[in-house]
């Protein structure tokens, strides 16, 4: 599952739509977060040292061999939208989606709304999901190509919502 990133909400929020066996990877910082991190480890995410290239390339080793159970999710910003944007979609985590792996591309609009950086209050609104039909790489698509497909699909249908 590849998404745009808006909020700390994204998570429970695509769990919440879509019928599936769903992990996570999220950078390594989030494991540290008293009771998030514990949450985080209890439901078999996986942490990923963005700073670290050798450790993180593991990290998505243990992932691609969970993925024979369960799909993941995976945010190709790399942080969050700060503007309600979606940022350009970095390669890394793609490495999931070879060997014929199915993708299942999804865009969130509002939800940076309801729960916004830096507040853990949570606030009334609408968020909009829009999960697209699956795609998988095609023949001799690079990761990097496949990132800015997926990137121009979720931005460009945020794009037309917003105006």
């Amino acid at each position: 599952v590849v998404s745009n990133h808006q909020s700390i909400a994204d998570i429970p929020i695509i769990g919440a739509n879509l019928p599936i066996n769903i992990r996570v990877l999220a950078k390594k910082e989030l494991f540290m977060i008293p009771v998030l991190g514990q949450a985080m480890w209890l439901y078999d995410f996986v942490a990923i040292d963005r700073k670290n290239r050798r450790s993180a390339v593991k990290s998505l080793e243990i992932a691609k061999k969970k993925m024979k159970h369960c799909s993941y999710l995976v945010f190709p910003e790399g942080t969050r939208s700060r503007d309600g944007h979606v940022g350009k979609f970095k390669s890394g985590a793609l490495i999931l989606a070879e060997n014929s792996c199915k993708i299942l591309p999804v865009a969130m609009i509002g939800a940076d709304k309801i729960l916004k950086t830096g507040e853990f209050d949570v606030h009334s609104g609408e968020v909009r999901v829009k999960i697209f039909p699956p795609t998988q790489i095609v023949e001799n698509e690079s990761r990097q190509e496949l990132a800015e497909r997926l990137n121009k699909l979720i931005s460009d249908y945020i794009e037309s919502e917003q105006s």
